[in-house]
């Protein structure tokens, strides 16, 4: 184990044992949310030629403690060729050639469980007058997936991040994050870690519906060009715990997705 993942996993435990000092959760307040979205998107990611990814996950996510989350996804993976994969970072063109990570000669297309993801998040500070809600979060990409048929790079990424959000009016709420993951590469490959953030924000149009917009950007991976990607859709909060959640995105570059839909549906009790 290299002293970056150590580092990161030392991290993560010491979030949990300061939560561990912290007040438990109010009674009211969402304990446990469980979600899963189907998402489709289509990309050549410079390659030249377009792959298609459908990316189901389910997520648990538990707040054992007030301001802290735990969450962990296990997402199942369609994909139409091994032209790219992806990463904790984004999607990656595999080079041409031989090498267990070169890109085959042939299409072939592959399915099955992706890699798991864990992530532990903590608001840092809460929300006020004149101050945002800070929340710095540790993620893990765990490499379950089966490198070997291109359905990820066999390898750990862990991204240290950090989330900003503020309600500017009654109905609009401002965010804004960064991100910064390590990304683990294969024997013979030179992927690079990589800088993203996100900026965005939802209003509420009536109580039960939201429309919200994301410009999302991280640099390149591999030898491609950097990820610049729009996302808008809608939530719908069908009650106060179930919420039905439908976007669409749209890419700028050629690291970029051509065009993607998802739907999603989540559980807080």
């Amino acid at each position: 184990m290299t002293g970056r993942r150590i580092a990161l996993r030392l991290l993560a435990a010491t979030v949990l044992a300061i939560a561990g000092v912290m007040p438990a959760v109010a009674q009211d307040e969402p304990r446990v949310s469980i979600s899963t979205s189907v998402n489709y998107f289509v990309g050549d990611y410079g390659t030249g030629k377009d792959t298609t990814f459908v990316y189901v996950p389910v997520t648990l996510g538990v707040r054992p403690l007030d301001r802290l989350w735990l969450s962990v996804t296990v997402p199942y993976l369609y994909q139409s060729n091994q032209n790219v994969v992806l990463t904790g970072g984004g999607a990656a063109a595999r080079k041409s050639g031989k090498g267990k990570f070169g890109r085959p000669g042939d299409d072939t297309t592959e399915q099955g469980i992706g890699d798991v993801l864990g992530k532990v998040s903590y608001v840092l500070v809460e929300e006020k007058e004149l101050v945002p809600e800070v929340t710095p979060y540790v993620k893990i990409k765990f490499p379950t997936a089966d490198s070997d048929r291109g359905l990820g790079t066999g390898e750990f990424d862990e991204t240290l991040g950090v989330e900003l959000s503020k309600r500017l009016t009654n109905q609009l709420t401002a965010f804004l994050s960064f991100s910064y993951t390590f990304i683990g590469s294969p024997a013979g490959e030179d992927l690079r870690d990589s800088f993203g953030w996100s900026l965005g924000a939802d209003y509420a149009v009536t109580p039960p519906l939201s429309l919200f917009a994301f410009l999302e950007f991280s640099t390149a991976i591999d030898q491609s060009q950097p990820d610049l990607e729009l996302r808008v859709g809608a939530e719908y909060r069908v009650t106060k715990a179930l919420s039905l959640i439908g976007a669409v995105s749209r890419g700028f570059t050629e690291g970029s997705l051509d065009w993607g839909v998802s739907a999603s549906v989540g559980v807080r009790f």
